[in-house]
C-alpha cells in the first residue's frame, strides 16, 4: 500500500490521516481521494465508525445531563457508561491508527462490509 493517491500522499499516510480526525477526516479523504480503494476504505471505515460512536456519545453526554436534573442516581450510571464508551473508542482509534500505519487492513466488525461498499 505504498503507491501515491491521488491526493499525492503516501497511502499508508492517508490511510492514517482517514483515523487521525475521527470521522471528519474520514469524510475529507472520501471525498477528496478518487482511485485508492484501501484509503476509500479506511476513509468509509473512519466515518461510519467513529461518526456512530460520536452519535452514542453525544447522545449519551444529553441522556446524562437530563439525568442530572431529573434522576441524580440514574446520572452517576449515564456517567459511568459514556466513560466505558469514550475509553472503548480511544482504543479502538487507536488500534486503527497503528494497523493503518503498519499498512495493515483491520477490518471491524459490523461496519467493514458496508465501508466496502462506500469504498466500491
Amino acid at each position: 500500500m505504498t503507491e501515491p493517491t491521488s491526493t499525492g500522499l503516501d497511502a499508508r499516510l492517508a490511510s492514517v490521516l482517514c483515523y487521525a480526525g475521527w470521522w471528519v477526516t474520514g469524510l475529507v479523504f472520501l471525498f477528496a481521494e478518487r482511485q485508492h480503494r484501501g484509503v476509500r476504505f479506511h476513509a468509509a471505515q473512519s466515518l461510519l465508525v467513529f461518526g456512530t460512536l460520536s452519535a452514542v456519545m453525544f447522545v449519551s453526554g444529553g441522556a446524562s445531563a437530563i439525568a442530572f436534573l431529573v434522576a441524580r442516581p440514574s446520572f452517576q450510571l449515564l456517567q459511568v457508561a459514556g466513560n466505558v464508551v469514550w475509553l472503548a473508542t480511544v482504543a479502538l482509534w487507536l488500534v486503527l491508527v497503528l494497523k493503518a500505519w503498519r499498512g495493515e487492513t483491520w477490518r471491524v466488525p459490523l461496519v467493514a462490509d458496508l465501508a466496502d461498499r462506500i469504498a466500491g
